[in-house]
């Protein structure tokens, strides 16, 4: 791979800012195009001012994939991603290098602003990953589930409750009437500079200083709007077009805060593999859902950063949980279909398979019942045209779906199905005739 193509491979969290944000809310509200460089010389000159603004009366905010941390009344703003981190993997180094890095860069600051060191601190845990893991990979893999285990209703029940506490407030909703708007000077500084740099009325460049002030404010929260461990990110809208949007600035995305560490995760250290892959995956859960209660939908990219974990690890733990407990986890990959994750499909299909209806499906996954009416639709097709062996690059032209896509389904009913006889006598019992 190229230092090009590993750039492109990145792209998606460089342009993940605020500015990008703001400049495609112009275009999409106030007709500009995409690419405007008359939008960018806005938003740079509305945003310099605020800063400039807020400083001068001690406003603090906290920008996407920046944690902030408290303790007593020591706090700290720890930057988990950053383009620079990406320098050793650009250059075709591994993930642990850029690793090293964010773990020197965050120790200074961590170190600066709590003198005093904890035992099992945010540090320790979030570090934690490697020690445990290095120390018994065997154990490990043994805790990680390969396949969709069977429903288990009482153990569905406990984690629906887990899931069903999570309620997170949106950045909006923090948001305050007097953090929405600025100084009537610096408002009426920047509906000038808008005025002459564009060319529109007072009323509408007045509009347009708010509307981006106020994009900043909800991307950009105020200390004092997020607890100890929360995180405020853009990630991909729940509604995104991605194959229309194909470049990732243009994309639609949504203003979310996560708890990457709890109040008792910031204090309590795990002390075994076990225990610490138990509370990984509680985390992994808990962010994702607080994500999609917003609208949003965090990657494996992202998520490799929060947690400092490769996003190939993080994928295996992914599969793990929702084979182990039939829960589809929220991600670009399951909601919008994008990449080629099979297992909530797999999951999906087989409670189909062992008499669950739909929308009893959808309960118990957490996922849509438009999509589960979709897959286990898709299967059933695949099922009766394998039967009347019908080739697949035809099977994939019939139902226009990817070769890959049926290739997976063809997988999954030579592990269901004994032999031809016994998709017969499962078809028939659903009231299809021969």
């Amino acid at each position: 791979m190229t230092s090009m193509d590993r750039y492109e491979k990145y792209r998606p969290l460089i342009e993940r800012t605020l500015e990008n944000y703001q400049v495609q809310h112009l275009a999409r509200k106030y007709d500009f195009t995409k690419e405007s460089l008359v939008s960018r010389l806005l938003v740079a000159e509305i945003n310099k001012n605020m800063e400039a603004a807020e400083a001068s009366i001690g406003i603090t905010r906290v920008k996407p994939f920046c944690l902030y941390v408290k303790k007593g009344t020591k706090e700290a703003v720890l930057p988990l991603f950053s383009p620079h981190y990406l320098e050793p993997m650009l250059k075709g180094e591994s993930f642990n290098a850029a690793r090293s890095i964010v773990a020197g860069e965050l120790a200074k600051i961590y170190k600066k602003s709590f003198r005093k060191k904890y035992k099992g601190d945010f540090l320790s845990t979030t570090y934690s990953w490697s020690q445990f893991h290095l120390r018994s990979k065997r154990k490990y893999k043994n805790n990680l589930a390969k396949k969709p285990l069977l429903y288990n209703k009482e153990d569905n029940l406990k984690w629906d409750k887990f899931i069903s506490s999570i309620n997170p407030a949106s950045p909006l909703k923090r948001i305050n009437v007097l953090d929405a708007s600025a100084p009537d000077k610096v408002i009426e500084k920047l509906t000038e500079f808008v005025k002459e740099e564009v060319g529109f009325g007072n009323i509408l460049a007045r509009q347009l200083v708010q509307d981006i002030i106020t994009i900043r404010n909800i991307v950009c929260p105020r200390t004092r709007e997020l607890k100890s461990g929360e995180m405020p990110m853009l990630v991909t809208h729940v509604s995104a077009r991605l194959s229309e949007d194909t470049t990732a600035r243009f994309r639609q995305l949504a203003p979310v805060i996560v708890t990457v560490l709890s109040k008792e995760e910031q204090s309590d250290y795990p002390n075994n593999t076990i225990e610490f892959l138990n509370i990984f995956k509680k985390r992994i859960m808990r962010i994702t859902f607080e994500a999609y209660k917003q609208n949003g939908l965090l990657t494996l990219a992202e998520m490799q950063w929060i947690f400092m974990i490769s996003a190939t690890r993080i994928s295996e733990v992914i599969r793990s949980v929702q084979c182990e407990h039939n829960i589809i986890i929220p991600t670009p990959g399951t909601v919008l279909d994008a990449g080629r994750s099979m297992t909530h499909k797999d999951i999906i299909v087989k409670l189909h398979l062992e008499g669950l209806n739909v929308k009893e499906i959808s309960r118990i996954t957490h996922h849509s019942p438009r999509s589960v009416d979709s897959y286990i639709g898709t299967f059933e097709a695949v099922l009766i045209l394998y039967l009347y062996k019908m080739p697949v690059q035809l099977m994939s032209r019939i139902l226009g779906r990817g070769v890959t896509l049926i290739h997976e389904h063809l997988k999954l009913i030579d592990e269901v199905y004994a032999d031809v006889t016994e998709i017969k006598k499962d078809l028939i019992r659903k009231g299809v005739r021969f």
